[in-house]
């Protein structure tokens, strides 16, 4: 009998050699069932080409032996789990890292805006403050300092374009 023999038996029994897969998996979505029962017979085939693995053992009286089967079934489910783990914790450390990275470039970003308001005219100064702080609405901050529309929109786009231009100049 030969190692084509094997698979060959094998491949006649897969419905019971899907059902041990399915019985051995945590989560039933987690793998692909025909993905694991393919590496079985990789691996099986491995194990006979390099001796570790008799032939008469894997099959007696013409039929599988379901217990090197299942043996075999929970190395690759072990395997995978762990491949998938380690990716898993790569990709949670980089989004990890991107968010801690994002986090510091807009605490920079909002001390270079807070500086830059800073050396604005006074009076500019107060009514962007007043505008970011508590308004955010051109016509209630003219209605509550008792100022011109058009005056309190001009000062906001002129300092809107000054913080605009600073910052595009990085």
């Amino acid at each position: 009998m030969k190692t084509n023999d094997v698979l060959n038996i094998l491949h006649k029994h897969q419905e019971e050699c899907i059902l041990i897969a399915y019985n051995l998996m945590y989560d039933k979505e987690e793998f692909n069932v025909e993905d694991i029962i393919q590496e079985m017979y990789l691996s099986i085939a491995q194990q006979i080409k390099k001796n570790q693995l008799q032939i008469g053992e894997i099959i007696v009286n013409d039929k599988p032996h379901f217990g090197i089967v299942k043996k075999t079934i929970e190395q690759i489910i072990q395997l995978e789990a762990n491949i998938k783990n380690k990716y898993a914790k790569d990709e949670n450390f980089e989004i990890a890292n991107i968010k801690s990275n994002r986090s510091e470039s807009i605490k920079y970003l909002e001390e270079d805006i807070n500086n830059l308001i800073n050396e604005f005219y006074w009076f500019d100064r107060k009514l962007f403050k007043l505008y970011i702080k508590r308004f955010n609405s051109v016509r209630s901050l003219a209605k509550e300092t008792k100022l011109g529309h058009v005056t309190v929109f001009e000062v906001i786009n002129k300092c809107k374009k000054k913080i605009k231009k600073r910052l595009y100049e990085k």
